[in-house]
């Protein structure tokens, strides 16, 4: 049951924010303003254009289905050991995440004072660490079946 809880919440995340990206792609501009690294100077760090921003969207997309597939849905069409896998690889992209680059972005960041940076802090990093806690979790739990 905790697995699926799990489950639900990632793919809930994953899927929320496939979606801010395609609204992004598409000129939305809610919570955008503090989504891109800046300099210390204020200039971005980071111009994803609308083909970038998509790509975002599809492979987090990717995220909720690979996570889904956890729960055994997909039957036998994808051997449950891949989806395993490409779990704690969702796991691991998300660690490394919110260790970060040791410039603009993580734990490790030191630009600092930014707008982007103090969001990253409240906000991505903690999430960043959640997502990976629970990829880490739910191919664990559904090996013990």
């Amino acid at each position: 049951m905790m697995m699926f809880f799990l489950v639900a919440i990632n793919a809930m995340i994953f899927l929320f924010l496939s979606f801010l990206h395609i609204y992004w792609a598409f000129g939305g501009t809610w919570a955008l303003e503090n989504a891109l690294p800046v300099s210390s100077s204020g200039e971005k760090a980071l111009q994803p254009g609308k083909t970038g921003t998509l790509m975002v969207a599809v492979g987090l997309a990717i995220f909720a289905f690979i996570t889904v597939a956890n729960t055994g849905i997909i039957g036998t069409f994808i051997p449950m050991n891949y989806v395993h896998i490409a779990t704690y690889f969702i796991a691991g992209i998300f660690s490394l995440r919110a260790i970060g680059d040791f410039k603009y972005i993580g734990m490790m960041k030191s630009v600092k004072g930014t707008g982007f940076s103090k969001e990253d802090t409240r906000t991505y990093i903690p999430l960043c660490l959640l997502i990976s806690l629970f990829s880490l979790s739910i191919p664990l739990m559904s090996c013990g079946k």
